[in-house]
């Protein structure tokens, strides 16, 4: 919940003036940014209204600090109106280069404050090239312009670039500012907040470095030390440093006690914070203290329905349910579902709310969610009542429904998945409060059985499954590119003024804000209700978030194919495991041993290092706990759906039965010595292919070696994988199957960009990869350059914009399997990339293999699909798999367990 910290760098985007003013009028220039700089923004207005610049360049400055002003009062209509007056009035003088790039800069705040991150890169640059080419590189206008594009990438979570583009701004105010101005103090807190997520020390230095520059300007009585003693307690607090935490949040209260001495929200959120650091230290009595005097001053300040009040009546109803008050809990949450609400008054926890006017949908999940538990606790250590299992699952699936509708006002992947891992909580609350009721309900058994599938699968790449339906939507019906950016813009006003609700704002802002949010919600609705009379296959297909029944998902098994499904309750340490055949469906609850990290790590390098004793120990302890005893003999296929960390791990490998030390490697018992293997990314995505799933044949293809690399990629050539090319051509082209084939310099990124890449039934890289699991939007597979605009770096973000139609990409790369885990998405890395982009299967390679080994797999694998040409991809690859362990020179699992098979 980091809504308890208070977002600073807002001031810095108050405090950028221009710095190199004309002559005239230098004194209401200065008295407009020392108003900035105060908040005082009518004052600001105020003054820019009754005083018009002497020349219109001067003009243009004033009117500007005015838009700058509107922008920080939530007034984005009007300052949006206001700057492209002003840039009218700039483009018709050609004098005013610089006013241009710094409206622009204005202009890209603006679209930063109404969640426009695409709009607001857009003007952000473009400023920045200006200034550049009107040699303004080092000056403060460009500082300003670098600072704010910053902001942009800390907000959608691209903290390399945010730090890059801060710390350059940094150096430029420093070599133009005294060392003690305050615009530097606003950088350290930009550069706090940007490292509070990636290096929390980082964080505490910079943040430290803004606290004493601010006290040496304002000294101790100010409102911006108490915000920086504030979030240096936040800082603390998460960093369960709890006595530093408290001794900031008083310091901070005690500055807010003089300043305000009548009740006051910032007064009342460090009341909030001190109860939580109290809570966190086990001092239930002291926190609730705390929180009750926070619940009553935001009540007076706030009113009875305002996202504070709700936040406080959370954390109340958690003290309430640690006690093990149930009742009291679960009341409390609903009073906090009620504060959230603009339209819900009904105090019966039995009783959800069927539609959501609400201030903060975070939280809204959160009470709902809260409520669940309170419920599901109440039967489990009280009541043994069915009834309450019943209304703990009401709550889940209204927070189900309200899921959706957030993830419809979403409008940049980055947020939706950052919602799926506060969504990942209610789907397992879900799955096992279904299993629960299945257990202990006499009716409805299987419904509840197939409700706890439901919500696991609910928690699998939903942002995926959203973009792919949302993208053949598109295909399907002839949508005006104008309405669809109509639904875009007020999905993205509405993100923003909930953004702007919870950052404090004063009383007069809060009101326009609400207003504000009233009305886009109303045009909102009416935009949808519009949109699908006028289009409803469209807008159905695109916000289809369903996931697959089990019937849907049988009908597309034959009777020789099993789907094995996989959820993990963290927080209970348990296994959910769902097996579906064509007639039967069976879900196997189990307790997640502590050492199951310890199981797939041991399990993925004893393959690497080829150590047969910890791989044999850890391979059956692995099969023991995944493959589901119940797969009816007439199975020979298996489909995986795995969930976090075990989605990286090859299940061909596991050992079907126990085996004596010293078996060589070839007469082990794998898995994959019984069944085809493959996966799938979730069922909703193998729901989606099956509608359109083609046969396997293969008709045309693109073979890519670049076999040596840039320079600047410091990579080892790979000789071997000529060879690999060259004879896959030789099999393809021996069937006829028209193959094109680009080595060295003519695997280049433009060639794999071009149109024709749409027209090959098969698509292999035969290159190296790499998966940046910290930063998927780095991973990249590496081919030649052959431009200046392309650095041969084929990232994950430009695979997105492919246009594959291809049956099976291969990638023999390195470690092209990878990505980062992402609670209630999966793994992010150049799969999904790849999915999203239109491919059907995938083979890919959860590590590096010798060039010479993969290319015998891959030249079996070929072999295979070309000698009976609709044969599926799992049978052939199963049996490249099975020839090279045959072999004894590649038995070992290092080198086939690897590469694997996306896809149905």
């Amino acid at each position: 919940m980091a809504r308890t910290l208070l977002s600073l760098w807002l001031i810095s985007c108050w405090l950028m003036p221009f710095a190199q003013k004309q002559n005239a009028q230098p004194d209401i220039l200065e008295q407009l940014n020392q108003l900035m700089a105060d908040s005082r923004f009518d004052a600001v207005i105020a003054l820019a209204d009754r005083t018009p610049g002497i020349t219109p360049l001067q003009n243009l400055e004033i009117q500007n600090k005015k838009a700058e002003a509107l922008v920080s009062l939530g007034k984005l209509d009007e300052a949006d109106k206001l700057i492209e007056t002003l840039l009218a009035t700039a483009k018709a003088n050609k004098n005013a280069g610089k006013q241009i790039a710094v409206l622009q800069t204005t202009k890209g705040f603006l679209q930063l404050n109404r969640g426009r991150i695409d709009l607001a890169i857009e003007e952000l640059q473009a400023a920045i090239e200006k200034l550049d080419a009107a040699n303004q590189a080092r000056t403060l206008e460009m500082a300003n312009a670098l600072a704010y594009l910053g902001n942009v990438f800390r907000t959608s979570a691209k903290w390399s670039q945010a730090e890059e583009h801060l710390l350059h701004a940094l150096s430029i105010r420093q070599e133009k500012l005294p060392a003690d101005h305050e615009l530097i103090a606003a950088i350290y807190n930009d550069l706090g907040l940007s490292y509070i997520k990636i290096d929390i020390d980082k964080s505490y230095q910079y943040y430290n470095m803004a606290l004493t520059m601010y006290e040496k300007l304002h000294g101790k009585e100010h409102p911006k030390i108490a915000i920086a003693n504030t979030n240096l307690g936040y800082l603390n607090q998460i960093d369960k440093q709890y006595g530093d935490a408290i001794n900031y949040y008083n310091t901070a209260l005690a500055t807010w006690e003089k300043i305000y001495p009548q009740p006051h929200p910032n007064k009342a959120l460090v009341m909030m914070n001190l109860g939580q650091t109290y809570s966190s230290m086990g001092n239930s009595g002291t926190a609730l203290e705390f929180y009750n005097k926070a619940l009553a001053m935001y009540q007076t300040t706030q009113g009875q329905k305002h996202s504070d009040v709700a936040y406080v009546l959370n954390l109340i109803g958690n003290e309430k349910l640690a006690e093990k008050k149930y009742d009291e809990a679960a009341q409390y949450y609903q009073k906090a579902i009620i504060a959230n609400l603009t339209d819900f008054n009904n105090q019966s926890i039995k009783v959800n709310p069927t539609t959501f006017n609400f201030y903060n949908g975070t939280q809204l999940l959160y009470s709902l969610m809260y409520k669940a538990q309170a419920l599901e606790s109440r039967h489990l250590g009280k009541t043994l009542k069915v009834s309450d299992l019943q209304l703990s699952l009401a709550a889940l699936q209204t927070s189900d429904t309200l899921i959706d509708k957030m993830r419809q006002q979403t409008t940049y992947e980055a947020d939706k998945i950052a919602l799926g891992a506060v969504a990942n909580e209610i789907y397992a609350a879900g799955v096992r409060v279904s299993h629960l009721l299945s257990d202990v309900s006499f009716l409805n058994r299987s419904e509840y059985r197939e409700l706890s599938f439901y919500f696991a699968e609910k928690s699998k790449a939903a942002v995926l499954q959203e973009a792919i339906s949302d993208a053949n939507a598109k295909s399907f019906a002839n949508i005006p590119s104008e309405l669809l950016e109509e639904e875009k813009s007020l999905k993205s006003a509405l993100a923003l003024v909930n953004q702007k609700l919870a950052q404090k704002p004063t009383e007069e802002e809060e009101k326009y804000l609400r207003e504000t949010a009233f009305e886009l919600n109303q045009a909102y609705n009416d935009f949808v209700a519009q949109l699908e009379k006028q289009f409803p296959d469209y807008y159905n297909l695109k916000f289809n978030s369903a996931a697959p029944t089990i019937s849907q998902l049988q009908t597309l098994l034959d009777s020789k194919t099993a789907l094995i499904s996989y959820f993990i309750d963290d927080d209970n340490a348990r296994l959910y495991t769902f097996l579906i055949t064509s007639k039967s469906y069976q879900v196997k609850d189990q307790a997640l041993p502590k050492e199951y990290d310890r199981y797939l790590s041991g399990f993925r390098n004893s393959m690497f290092f080829s150590d047969a004793k910890v791989f044999a120990i850890s391979s059956r302890n692995l099969y023991r706990l995944l493959i589901p005893a119940g797969i009816p003999g007439s199975v020979q296929n298996l489909v995986f759906l795995p969930t976090g960390r075990m989605s990286v791990v090859p299940f061909e490998a596991l050992l079907t039965k126990p085996v004596k030390e010293g078996t060589a490697f070839n007469k082990l018992p794998y898995l994959v010595k019984q069944f085809t293997i493959r996966y799938e990314l979730s069922a909703g995505l193998l729901l989606q292919k099956s509608k359109g799933n083609p046969k396997s044949g293969l008709s045309s293809a693109q073979l890519m070696a670049p076999i040596q690399f840039p320079t600047k990629d410091n990579l080892n050539t790979l000789p071997g994988t000529e060879t690999e090319v060259n004879q896959i051509k030789k099999l393809l082209t021996e069937r006829q199957i028209p193959c094109e084939v680009l080595m060295q310099h003519a695997a280049n990124e433009t060639s794999v960009k071009s149109e024709t890449l749409k027209s090959f039934d098969l698509i292999h890289f035969a290159t190296h990869g790499i998966v940046d699991e910290d930063n998927p939007d780095l991973s990249r597979i590496f081919l030649q350059t052959d431009t200046e605009a392309e650095d041969g770096n084929l990232f994950s973000g430009e695979i997105y914009n492919l246009h594959l139609n291809a049956k099976l990409v291969t990638l023999s790369a390195c470690q092209t399997g990878l990505g980062k885990i992402s609670k209630g998405e999966g793994v992010i890395g150049l799969s999904r990339a790849l999915v999203y982009a239109g491919a059907k299967n995938l083979v890919v390679s959860f590590w590096s293999v010798a060039d010479e080994s993969t290319a015998q797999l891959m030249t079996s694998f070929y072999q295979q699909l070309v000698t009976q040409n609709n044969k599926p991809f799992t049978e052939a690859l199963r049996h490249a798999k099975l020839d090279m362990i045959t072999g004894e020179q590649y038995a070992a699992p290092y080198y086939w367990a690897p590469f694997v098979l996306i896809g149905y």
